[in-house]
């Protein structure tokens, strides 16, 4: 049982939204369905039982990203969601762009529980791309953080704190963030990197130096090339982004 918010700014707050469990992968329905993008809503304190928060911009007439209001305006806080027999697919935050050009400019995911009963799925967030894509180059002040999870395979964070060992001396490190960042998003601010442990030559001579970060990094710009002056190997722990946070 959900309903659509459509203006103005909205408070949900100590409910708790069900939908049918009884088939296994089965299909589950959007509890709580935004349809404009900028929807200025808080969502706290809920009980979201097998079924996910559906964020759309499907009221608009023209639905593709020129001007105007992009995806904003939303924070989920506090939340039990929890889902049982369902597909691996399943999702409980879905984005689903009427039209290309859209981005998320202010998304906070915080001090939730995400929960699976019978079986694990695969990530807690998504982007529908029925009709369009989100552009991943143009995030902005999104976070996911102090969140719990049990039974999702892919846990998610922004900023996201990431290790990367190279046992071949080498003076670039190529660090891949995937599949750690929401809706698998690019590598696009590297906010600090330093040593766990001495880095060494290859011939075992400790080293002290940090490496400078090369974000957007690959093909599918999820990676990050960290380079040295020299080859080195050891192991270096480092915090990762997915958007801009100013």
């Amino acid at each position: 049982m959900g309903f659509t918010p459509r203006s103005g700014t909205q408070l949900i707050t100590g409910n708790h939204y069900f939908n049918g469990d009884t088939e296994n992968d089965g299909v589950r329905r959007g509890g709580i369905v935004f349809t404009q993008p900028n929807c200025r809503a808080a969502i706290t304190g809920n009980y979201i039982d097998n079924n996910f928060i559906e964020w759309t911009n499907e009221s608009e007439a023209n639905p593709a990203f020129t001007t105007g209001l992009f995806f904003g305006g939303l924070t989920v806080t506090g939340n039990h969601f929890v889902c049982i027999n369902v597909s691996p697919s399943f999702n409980f935050i879905v984005v689903k762009p009427y039209g290309p050009g859209h981005f998320l400019h202010g998304l906070s995911v915080v001090s939730n529980v995400f929960r699976t009963f019978v079986g694990n799925i695969n990530r807690i967030e998504a982007v529908d791309t029925t009709y369009a894509n989100l552009d991943f180059g143009r995030m902005r002040q999104v976070t996911f953080t102090l969140n719990v999870y049990h039974g999702i395979n892919d846990k998610v964070f922004n900023p996201c704190y990431l290790s990367h060992t190279q046992n071949t001396a080498s003076s670039q490190w190529v660090a891949n963030t995937a599949p750690q960042l929401p809706f698998q998003g690019r590598a696009r601010y590297i906010e600090s990197v330093t040593a766990d442990g001495p880095l060494t030559t290859g011939g075992g001579q400790a080293v002290n130096q940090l490496p400078w970060a090369d974000n957007n990094f690959g093909a599918d710009l999820r990676s990050v090339r960290f380079v040295f002056d020299q080859p080195l190997k050891g192991t270096i722990r480092y915090v990762a982004r997915m958007d801009n946070p100013t």
